[in-house]
């Protein structure tokens, strides 16, 4: 009697176990219909997890440095971290955050959300911390390109444009406040920047743009100077607006040649960037010009030849030199360049060596 009543006893709470296990279950199965129903749906290629994107970029750099005025240098060192994450929030709305580590900083490089329109209106607006639409900047080396330090220009904006004819016309106006203020102003947004990039046919790459306050680009702007001693950037007397000019042309699958042009629109007061003593109006303007051709798959060869003028030693009246990059595996490409810099004046000269490996993901 007593072996029945453990064996009726156990089937109880068997059942009971299975019946509390199979509501737990249905119970999870609701909650996580509920929560995918909040996020966006559980159709498949519309989860969440499926409009989230991530993207990485990773550059060790080393270099040896003979300058003709100073101790020759050398080093090896972590050189640029990004972490991207892009979001299809919806339809016609996308989000975009780029953390960026870069001489120890760590920092928002990016973040903006984009609108965009529909076919049968191809317009978007971009709102949020970008880099603006001055400029191509297009590269095969390591070392920057004259034009990108001159030029750049990293602010909070907001930026609107439209696509014609799919990729065959961009065009784009944007307004942002700039970092440099024009004296007796107040601070607002008052700086302007359009721009137009073409497609022609297939391979070729063209444009031009305008920004209103070519000081507030993130290189120069560290340029402009303190000439009340008051330990802060002063304002410039006017607005100094900057334009540029590109060409990206590649040719029978193997061939690809970049040129491009920035410049002042106008003089800076003497003094007013470089050092206050300067006594010199500077209009500042920088070119680059590329040529690579890609031997193999994966191993291209690149020279430069670029230079500017008014640019003091902030930028090389002259610099030329070459690249070799091979991709050694997905994503990976190690880079080998050499370059000569001649500044104004004949101040200073430096021939640099620089290797970096990097990988994307």
């Amino acid at each position: 009697m007593k072996k029945w009543v453990v064996l009726l006893t156990c089937s109880l709470l068997m059942g009971l176990t299975a019946a509390a296990l199979a509501q737990d279950n249905a119970s999870l199965e609701e909650r996580v219909r509920l929560l995918e129903k909040a996020i966006g749906g559980t159709e498949a290629g519309n989860s969440w997890w499926d409009r989230i994107q991530v993207s990485g970029l990773v550059e060790v750099e080393a270099y040896y440095q003979d300058a003709d005025t100073a101790d020759d240098s050398s080093d090896v060192d972590l050189a640029t971290v990004e972490l991207a994450v892009d979001a299809r929030i919806i339809d016609h709305v996308d989000g975009h955050v780029l953390f960026k580590w870069e001489d120890d900083d760590l920092f928002v490089d990016e973040g903006f959300i984009t609108l965009t329109g529909t076919d049968a209106f191809p317009a978007y607006l971009i709102a949020g911390r970008q880099y603006l639409p001055f400029g191509r900047f297009d590269t095969h080396f390591i070392t920057d390109p004259n034009t990108l330090i001159l030029g750049e220009t990293n602010e909070g904006s907001l930026v609107a444009g439209c696509r014609i004819g799919g990729e065959l016309v961009d065009l784009s106006v944007g307004a942002f406040n700039g970092k440099i203020e024009e004296a007796g102003e107040d601070n607002h947004v008052d700086g302007f920047v359009a721009g137009v990039t073409a497609q022609p046919f297939e391979g070729l790459t063209l444009g031009a743009s305008y920004i209103s306050n070519l000081a507030s680009s993130d290189a120069f702007s560290e340029l402009i100077t303190d000439r009340n001693g008051d330990g802060d950037i002063d304002p410039v007397e006017d607005f100094v607006g900057g334009w540029s000019a590109f060409v990206t042309f590649e040719f029978l699958d193997r061939f690809r040649l970049i040129g491009e042009y920035v410049s002042a629109l106008d003089e800076f007061e003497a003094g007013e960037v470089y050092i206050d003593t300067d006594p010199d109006d500077r209009k500042p303007a920088a070119w680059n010009a590329e040529f690579g051709v890609m031997i193999v798959e994966d191993l291209e060869l690149a020279v430069r030849y670029g230079g500017s003028d008014d640019g003091a030693d902030f930028l090389p009246e002259k610099q030329y030199g070459a690249v070799i990059n091979w991709g050694l595996f997905s994503c990976t490409n190690l880079a080998l360049e050499y370059l000569h810099d001649e500044y104004e004046d004949d101040v200073e000269e430096t021939d640099t060596v620089t290797a970096q490996l990097a990988i994307e993901f």
